[in-house]
Formats: structure tokens, C-alpha cells, sequence
């Protein structure tokens, strides 16, 4: 064989499958096979056209007719707090049954924590994640709430931590509050909350970062150590990352210890995806943050494997709306009535930190749920990026509520939208939480999708992981599709058949295009993934049928038969490779 043919000839060929691919400006490749050679595309085409690839020593895949598509991304989610799902007590999936009290759904989570606590009984700290805060908010009449005194009851000798789902609140027990040195005399943050009793001290629950942080970082041995996040990110990549499809993320926030344990993964060649961090800008300090990670930037870049070229910035905590909350919700929440939430930028603020990154070359990351922060957003981008270069790839994630205004104001500005499929349906939250909070005219209209890229916006898809288990991107599909709940949702025998909103439905096409190339563009990679054609990196994923011929109602079935990552098998049936 010269060399000339050797070049040509694959190490692994995919054929006799549905190949299907969108890019950037929604162009659709269809094909029957895929030819790799050397970890990258070599050649897209008709079974045929491929055979002239094959040699002697290439793998040869049967396809049998299954879709294979680019390597999925999960463009926003948390990999680095899964570890409070694989290493720490699960309390997620916990149902507050109709007229069901909230003492009895506290006695649930207690259980749970007791028997955790049992069983590891030397964990210096006691971890936990997934408690869900809607369930406590007053809006069923009922006004219990946990607090510290319920944690004491299960342990007193050892501090107890455990996230909420959302990873906006920490409920936590009395020693955890006298190892971070924080009583009635402890100050409130400017931005959050500390829930207080009578006499000032703290019930044990707080309330957004500021606050959550004042707990966490005064805490001796909270955070995971980078071994302990090492073997978080091997779990993650072998069971909710590969399993999926997935081989793009972007973490968007982590601990200083998350960050080491992937910059030194990747420099050792232990990833199975690319991963992509960013440096969180705090309110309380912006400067010292931005400074931190302008000295930073570079640092943590060993490779393609994991990079951070982002600044995130929590734009509020609650969602932040154009008009005040229900008149119930102020009151039982001692809020004044004309209270909408709180911003935690000024337009001017934001403007100033958001140029500086920009001239610095970092991309902008916000989070933002309400119409008024949404609008800030993009009041302080419109003026941010006129310092760019135009090479903007702005993010804003969530967009729970959208003005008609500023989603057209998003598509001309090209600033990107980071949205969760999983939350465009009508579900317990809609009920339970937005309702209440924001009255159903409102809430119907939540979580646009087909809105925004009628705007001309560009889409990209995220989990929120582990927000939302699992990070299944065929939920996220299906979600988007349908606007429905699926039936392996926790709560779909209430809700099946509820939409949120039809018109924003989307098509399948739109879906994977958020979900593959569009994910590679937030990130900067798509020259390098996110499409199938050839001189790309070689992620596909097989699927178990022919995607297009499954009805909407049942992607939430689609299980990967195998996921390569620049063209090495990483996922087979139900187990990784190592």
C-alpha cells in the first residue's frame, strides 16, 4: 500500500446508518456513512463512496439503519456539583404530594439524611443536595420551613451542608454554623439572604451566593478536595456525560479545586469531552474577582481538553421582574408589595466589568430568569460590545420570562441564548412556584424557545445539571418538541398532557441544531465539532433507531449504543471505555 493510499484509509468506518447533520446556518447533511481516520472526519458519505476507505485494518460499524449524530453538548450545567449527587446524600426526586404538609415533606428529607449520616460515619462534613425550596415558600398556606433545629435532631457533632436543587439555597445545622463563625451578630449580605429567628441567629437556611458563600467559605474542609473532584469527573463523564452522547460541556460554575482536578485531567489526557470553565465575577467584589481572573486567564488552559475563556456574572438571584410579585407571595414573604425581586447590577456596574472583559477577550456568561434582568443584560451588552471586535459570543442563560423587545434586541445584538429544555413544561414548578409567584398569565408564558430564534437569536441548549437529572439531551429534545412532560418525569401523571405554551414548540432540526453546532459556537470550537464533515474531530454518537421516523412523544425512549470522542470509543452499550 503506498502512502498516498494509506492516507486515505480509515481506522473506523461507520456505515449503513442515518447520518444526520445541521450547521451553523441550518443546513441539514444527510448521509449514510462516515469514514475516521487519525481521530477526525476522513470522509462523509454514501455507504459506497465509503467502502473505498476501508482497508484491511478498519473497524467497520453497521450502522442497521440508526441515526448517528455529531457529539452532543451540554452548553450549561455543573458537573463539578454533581458531586453532591455521587459523593454526598441524594435528596433529590423527593414529591410533595397533594395536601401533603410540610412537616411530612421535611421528615422525608430527615430520613434520608439520618440513614446518610449512619452510614459515613467518618465524613468530616455531611453533604447533601437536591432539597427543593419551592415546596417551602408559603403558597399552600402552610409556613414551616426547615431550619437548623431539624438537622441538630440527626447530628449535632458534625457540620451538615446540603444544597438545594437549584443551587440557590443551603440549609444547614447549628455546627456548621459555629465552625463558619457566623451568629446573630453576623451582618446580612447586601445580595441574599440570611433566614433569621427571633433573637437574630440563624435558622440555617441562606439564600444566594453571597450569603451561601459567607457559610461555605468559612467552613473548614467543605469543598471536595481536587482528587475527590477527579473521581466526580471520571463518574460524570462515564455516567451522565458519554452515556448520553455528550462530549462538549461548559461548567458554568465551579470551585478553585473543581477547576485544578480538570485543568489536571486534561493535561494527563483523562477526558473523555471537552470541558470549558469560567472565572465568576461576585457583585460584592468585583474587582478583586476580575483581577483574580485576569491573572488567571492562560493559566488554566492546558489543551482542548479544558479551557476557560468566560467570565460569568449572576446578573440576580430571584427572578427580577418587570412587575411585582403576587400580592400573597410580598406578603407572606414580608416583602413590600410593590416588590419584583432585586437586581444585582446596576446598568452601570455591569457595563463597566462587562467591557473590561471584553477588551481582555473573554466571552460573557449571565445568568438571568426575569423580564427586568433579562433587559439589563442586554442594556449593558448593547453598550459593552461596542468595544469588541465582533466576534461576540455573548451568553445569556435561562430567560425564563423575555420581553417581545429585548428578544429582538438579543438577535441584533447576536447575544446567544443558553436555554434548559427541561423547564419549557408544564409541570410541579409551574404549579407550586411560578403561579403563585407570578400569576398564570405570566407563567404560561415561560421559557421561550421558537420566540427567540424568530428573533434571529442563536440558541444553544444546557441541563443545569444536576439541577435537572438526568442530563439526558433526548429529554431535552422531547421537551422542546412537545412542551410536555414525558412519562419517566416524576410528576407526569399529573401533568401529562399540559403544555406550556405551544407556539413555542420546536422542530427537530432546531433542537439538535442547539444541541450540537450551536453549543460549539457559545464555546469557540465550532471549525473544530459540533457538525459532521470531514477535517472535524471525530464525535458521533449511534443511536438505537432512525430519529427522524420516532414521534416526538417517544425521543424520551432514544437510548446511544456508542458515543466517540475524536474517534475513540468512549461509550458501548452500558459501559464506558476506558
Amino acid at each position: 500500500m503506498g502512502r498516498s493510499d494509506y492516507m486515505k484509509t480509515a481506522d473506523l468506518a461507520l456505515i449503513n446508518g442515518k447520518v444526520l447533520s445541521v450547521d451553523l446556518r441550518k443546513n441539514v447533511t444527510r448521509a449514510e456513512a462516515v469514514a475516521v481516520k487519525d481521530g477526525k472526519i476522513l470522509a462523509v458519505g454514501t455507504s459506497e463512496e465509503i467502502k473505498k476507505h476501508i482497508g484491511d485494518l478498519t473497524e467497520i460499524v453497521d450502522c442497521g439503519g440508526n441515526t448517528v449524530l455529531p457529539g452532543l453538548a451540554d452548553a450549561h450545567c455543573h458537573p463539578s456539583a454533581s458531586a453532591n449527587t455521587y459523593a454526598a446524600c441524594d435528596l433529590f426526586n423527593v414529591v410533595q404530594e397533594t395536601g401533603e404538609s410540610n412537616e411530612s415533606v421535611i421528615q422525608k428529607y430527615v430520613e434520608r439524611l439520618k440513614a446518610y449520616a449512619a452510614a459515613h460515619p467518618d465524613s468530616k462534613v455531611i453533604r447533601g443536595g437536591g432539597w427543593n425550596r419551592a415546596f417551602f415558600n408559603g403558597s399552600n398556606g402552610d409556613h414551616r420551613v426547615p431550619d437548623r433545629h431539624d438537622l441538630d435532631a440527626i447530628c449535632s457533632d458534625r457540620p451538615m451542608v446540603l444544597d438545594s436543587y437549584c443551587l440557590h439555597n443551603i440549609w444547614v445545622n447549628t455546627k456548621a454554623l459555629e465552625l463558619a463563625g457566623l451568629d446573630a451578630d453576623t451582618p446580612e449580605p447586601e445580595t441574599g439572604v440570611i433566614h433569621r429567628e427571633a433573637d437574630g441567629m440563624p435558622t440555617g437556611i441562606f439564600e444566594e451566593a453571597t450569603a451561601i458563600e459567607m457559610l461555605k467559605n468559612n467552613l473548614p474542609d467543605y469543598d471536595y478536595t481536587v482528587e475527590e473532584y477527579k473521581e466526580v469527573f471520571r463518574k460524570y463523564q462515564k455516567e451522565d456525560a458519554n452515556r448520553y452522547g455528550v462530549t462538549l460541556v461548559c461548567d458554568a460554575k465551579h470551585t478553585d479545586h473543581a477547576r485544578e482536578a480538570y485543568r489536571q485531567m486534561a493535561q494527563d489526557q483523562q477526558l473523555t469531552l471537552r470541558a470549558r470553565g469560567v472565572y465568576t465575577l461576585d457583585n460584592q467584589q468585583p474587582e478583586q474577582d476580575w483581577q483574580a481572573a485576569l491573572n488567571r486567564k492562560g493559566k488554566d488552559d492546558p489543551n482542548d481538553l479544558f479551557q476557560i475563556n468566560t467570565i460569568k456574572m449572576f446578573m440576580e438571584g430571584e427572578p427580577c421582574m418587570m412587575e411585582p410579585y403576587s400580592p400573597e407571595i410580598n406578603e407572606v414573604n414580608g416583602n413590600p408589595p410593590d416588590y419584583c425581586g432585586a437586581l444585582f447590577w446596576t446598568v452601570e456596574e455591569g457595563t463597566e466589568y462587562m467591557k473590561k472583559a471584553i477588551e481582555a477577550g473573554f466571552q460573557i456568561h449571565m445568568h438571568s430568569m426575569g423580564s427586568r434582568t433579562t433587559k439589563l443584560c442586554v442594556d449593558c451588552l448593547e453598550e459593552a460590545q461596542k468595544v469588541s471586535n465582533g466576534n461576540d459570543r455573548n451568553v445569556i442563560a435561562h430567560l425564563m420570562e423575555v420581553r417581545d423587545e429585548d428578544a429582538k434586541r438579543m438577535g441584533q445584538l447576536n447575544i446567544m441564548a443558553n436555554c434548559q429544555p427541561r423547564w419549557m413544561v408544564h409541570d410541579t414548578d409551574v404549579e407550586h412556584f411560578y403561579t403563585p409567584y407570578f400569576g398564570r398569565e405570566h407563567a404560561k408564558r415561560f421559557y421561550p424557545n421558537k420566540k427567540l430564534l424568530d428573533a434571529g437569536c442563536r440558541v444553544a441548549y444546557g441541563t443545569d445539571f444536576p439541577v435537572t437529572p438526568p442530563p439526558n439531551p433526548f429529554h431535552e429534545i422531547q421537551c422542546a418538541m412537545t412542551r410536555s412532560v414525558f412519562p419517566d418525569a416524576p410528576d407526569y401523571r399529573r401533568f401529562q398532557g399540559k403544555v406550556l405554551d405551544e407556539t413555542e414548540r420546536v422542530s427537530l432540526i432546531d433542537a439538535i441544531q442547539a444541541l450540537t453546532i450551536n453549543s460549539a459556537y457559545q464555546n469557540y470550537l465550532e471549525e473544530v465539532t459540533g457538525s459532521i464533515e470531514a477535517g472535524k474531530s471525530a464525535e458521533l454518537v449511534l443511536l438505537d433507531c432512525d430519529l427522524e421516523q420516532l414521534p416526538a412523544e417517544q425521543i424520551y425512549t432514544v437510548k446511544v449504543e456508542r458515543t466517540y470522542f475524536k474517534g475513540k470509543l468512549v461509550y458501548d452499550g452500558s459501559e464506558s471505555i476506558e
